[in-house]
């Protein structure tokens, strides 16, 4: 059998060499993009918006969105003093999009995410590899702040068996049909929870500032933040570069966290009304929306604040306390150049 080995080495090491083309392709794109330029002081912002539903997860129905729409809108104007307008410009099923943005995926240089950021559920190698990300990441803060988010137990070991484990919970929760959210027969919708396959798409949208789902973004990737891993892997929302929309970047907001009725959920981020859902759920959006139209930075810093993440699955007990600050440092918040 030994003779099998060698064509096998040519071709991992051929997908290696082309991944690093593709990388350095996609870095050059990134770079040659312009610098993010906030808006302007009072500006008016129109943003439009697309609903993409998983009819086998619970949803938010069209009245339900408008009324987020215009709460968004009330505290927009509130919290960053402009006059902000939302426009759902359709729904579509989840499916449908997914097939819909396909080629976006092996499209260079903005394929790239969808093709290397993903650590994939069933990859063999995947605890080494989360254990990785888990290192890399824990170096970029200091021991306070890693036992803030993550606790006192910080081993490397303990925070990446942890981290799977809890990613394993979520994972095997119970669609409307009865079926866990990935397993091996349903293995092929693993995109539609991955980091990197939205990253590619937020990069390749051309009519729609941000996209809402009653999915979620789910999964061990390679650049995870210390508050994903936190939170055994689940991405609120993000926002994403793009050449293509007036304020530079695209959004994405997965609802799937503030929905589910599931038993990990209800215990990590309490039992909550469909008002209170909603509400965590609007605050979370005017993060990122310091984001997409103010640049700001991630801030670890101020913990009244809304530009700063949820650091946890405690969604309501956030936005309550940010919804209370009278002073949420924004102009004290670093600018992005790049998402």
């Amino acid at each position: 059998m030994r003779f099998l080995l060698f064509p096998a080495l040519l071709v991992c090491c051929s997908t290696a060499v082309q991944m690093r083309v593709a990388e350095a392709d996609y870095e050059k794109y990134l770079k040659a993009l312009p610098e993010l330029k906030p808006i302007a002081a009072g500006q008016d912002v129109s943003l439009a918006v697309r609903y993409v539903e998983n009819p086998d997860l619970l949803s938010l129905d069209a009245p339900t969105r408008t009324k987020l729409y215009r709460r968004v809108e009330k505290y927009a104007l509130e919290a960053y003093k402009i006059q902000l307008k939302i426009t759902e410009e359709g729904a579509v099923r989840i499916a449908d999009y997914f097939k819909s943005v396909h080629a976006w995926f092996d499209l260079s240089p903005i394929g790239f995410p969808a093709q290397s950021y993903l650590i994939s559920w069933f990859a063999l190698d995947r605890e080494q590899r989360i254990a990785e990300t888990i290192a890399t990441t824990l170096k970029q803060h200091d021991a306070a702040k890693i036992k803030e988010y993550l606790g006192s137990e910080s081993g490397l070991d303990t925070l990446t068996s942890r981290f799977i484990v809890t990613l394993g919970k979520i994972y095997s929760e119970k669609d409307l049909r009865g079926r866990p959210l990935l397993f091996g027969k349903n293995r092929e919708t693993e995109p539609r929870f991955s980091f990197g396959h939205w990253s590619t798409i937020l990069q390749g949208e051309k009519t729609v500032d941000f996209i809402l789902t009653n999915s979620g973004i789910i999964g061990a990737d390679n650049g995870m933040p210390i508050y994903v891993i936190a939170r055994g892997g689940v991405t609120s929302a993000f926002v994403e570069n793009n050449a293509h929309r007036p304020y530079q970047g695209v959004g994405v907001l997965g609802l799937y966290p503030f929905l589910a009725e599931t038993k990990f959920f209800t215990e990590k981020r309490g039992v909550l009304t469909p008002e209170e859902k909603l509400e965590a759920i609007a605050w979370v959006w005017l993060h990122e929306l310091g984001h997409l139209l103010f640049k700001k930075s991630e801030n670890y810093t101020f913990a009244d604040s809304v530009h700063r993440a949820p650091p946890d699955l405690k969604y309501f007990d956030w936005a309550k306390r940010v919804r209370a600050s009278r002073n949420h440092h924004t102009n004290e918040i670093a600018n992005m150049k790049k998402f």
